[in-house]
């Protein structure tokens, strides 16, 4: 091969857009300062990096504003403070196992998703509002849907696929509960309820989901999976195992 010709294909390469060439694969996130997405909602934030493939860290240090930048969130190692008009307050989020948060689309609240044993214990939704006392916890804002879908559970009969003798051993297990996005507003909220993902569950890993009224709780409209799947965006939803 000729200099000349060396030179051109050299020249070619060399200003070939990187995708034509790759990339290679991208070094992973640093999970101490990492600001990543909720396991559960693509419109939530991780805390602690937990759920989402990181283990917890104690030189943590990460930070995030809400919608309107007027409130931080400052997350060092398992101290979580939020920062309202100069102002910081300390939560308790350290005892949310795996927490994430989603604010409001006016960023007047926040839901937060937690489990209280693992990523197998139970799980739960908080909305936090914000005054300007600081932070507001509005409790049991889940409580309808898991009722409701608990109830629903109980009445279906057993599946056809279903082994006799496992059935009658499996159990009916309570339901967790997972925040999926705001509709829109503050007070409106998708909650997914759904069947914990083990093994002597009764209808392992099915689900429905909520739209409930924040901060009653109160349902306004349910959606089957299949449903849902049509209607939001699935990186918000549950995955489906049927």
């Amino acid at each position: 091969m000729s200099s000349s010709k060396f030179l051109w294909i050299f020249a070619v390469l060399l200003f070939l857009p990187s995708w034509c060439l790759g990339e290679g694969p991208k070094p992973k996130p640093d999970p101490l300062t990492y600001v990543g997405r909720g396991a559960w909602s693509s419109e939530s934030i991780s805390l602690f990096n937990e759920f989402g493939g990181f283990g917890w860290n104690s030189k943590r240090e990460a930070s995030f504003h809400s919608p309107d930048h007027k409130k931080l969130v400052r997350i060092h190692s398992q101290k979580v403070t939020i920062s309202i008009e100069g102002k910081e307050y300390i939560t308790d989020f350290w005892t949310r196992s795996s927490a994430e948060l989603g604010w409001a689309p006016d960023s007047s609240r926040f839901f937060l998703t937690w489990t209280d044993g693992g990523e197998t214990g139970e799980w739960h939704v908080d909305v936090y509002d914000i005054t300007s006392h600081g932070l507001k916890r509005i409790k049991s804002v889940d409580s309808a849907s898991k009722k409701d879908f608990d109830h629903f559970v109980r009445s279906r009969p057993r599946r056809p696929e279903s082994v006799e003798p496992f059935w009658d051993t499996d159990l009916y297990c309570s339901p967790n509960a997972v925040a999926s996005q705001w509709l829109g507003s503050a007070t409106e909220l998708l909650i997914s309820v759904l069947v914990p993902n083990v093994g002597d569950c009764r209808y392992s890993s099915e689900f429905s989901v909520y739209r409930v009224e924040v901060p009653s709780g109160r349902i306004l409209q349910r959606y089957t999976a299949e449903q849902a799947y049509k209607q939001f965006n699935r990186d918000n939803l549950p995955l489906r195992t049927n």
